[in-house]
């Protein structure tokens, strides 16, 4: 047995058959966390990025480490701190703590959901009805916003379109062919700056290759169910 089967026998769920060929194809390891990984680990990682390397705040939870997260959100709800009635199973991170999760009591017809659990909020945001669709949410939403919070920071112009051409092709067999074609498109463009309506009513700018109405339009149309977006409150 490997690590996801031992979590799936002692947990009582079956992780998605992408999922499994990600582990197979070593692709959930950023090598291991320390002081040194961006200057040491993260070039060697560049040549054949894993999965959603270049994410836009998003950090992979390694495997080996998941047993230890899923013990964390089991004593969060028993505690009190998360609503017993939902399963999660933790498999990425922010910066800042927050967890990208498969939901496995919302599971129909083989999707389980991929949920963004805030660490200091009441509300959870289903992100895609299944790991495939947040995949390529993923790809796409690294592409609005290119800052300090963004992988590319600093990068020029030419390095970035290699970098994401090279992801695209360790990611090709985990998308829609048509998929590919849409990305593709949008790597061919130029950097361009634009603006963008805050909540409150103000304007901020923004550089990258999509806006977000744009990645708005193309989730809708890509990757639209009646989920989609939708909150709900996941602590008591």
């Amino acid at each position: 047995m490997n690590i996801l089967q031992d979590l799936e026998e002692e947990f009582g769920f079956v992780y998605p058959e992408i999922y499994k060929q990600l582990y197979h194809h070593k692709m959930l390891d950023w090598g291991e966390t320390s002081l040194n990984w961006i200057g040491k680990t993260f070039p060697k990682l560049q040549e054949n990025p894993p999965f959603l390397l270049y994410s836009y705040d998003f950090e992979l939870i390694n495997p080996k480490d998941i047993l230890e997260s899923i013990k964390e959100l089991k004593t969060d709800a028993e505690n009190g701190e998360i609503k017993l009635d939902y399963k999660y199973i933790p498999f990425g991170k922010t910066a800042g703590g927050d967890l990208y999760v498969f939901q496995i009591d919302l599971e129909i017809n083989n999707d389980i959901p991929i949920v963004f659990l805030p660490h200091d909020e009441d509300s959870a945001e289903i992100l895609a009805k299944n790991l495939q669709d947040f995949t390529f949410r993923q790809l796409l939403e690294s592409l609005t916003e290119i800052d300090e919070y963004s992988t590319f920071y600093n990068q020029d112009e030419k390095q970035l379109k290699a970098n994401l051409i090279a992801q695209l092709k360790t990611h090709e067999s985990y998308l829609k062919p048509h998929w590919i074609g849409i990305l593709k498109e949008i790597y061919s463009k130029d950097i361009f700056k634009y603006s963008y309506d805050l909540p409150n009513g103000s304007k901020e700018e923004g550089e990258g290759l999509l806006t977000f109405n744009e990645l708005d339009s193309l989730l809708e149309k890509e990757i639209g169910f009646n989920n989609l977006n939708e909150s709900y409150q996941f602590r008591p």
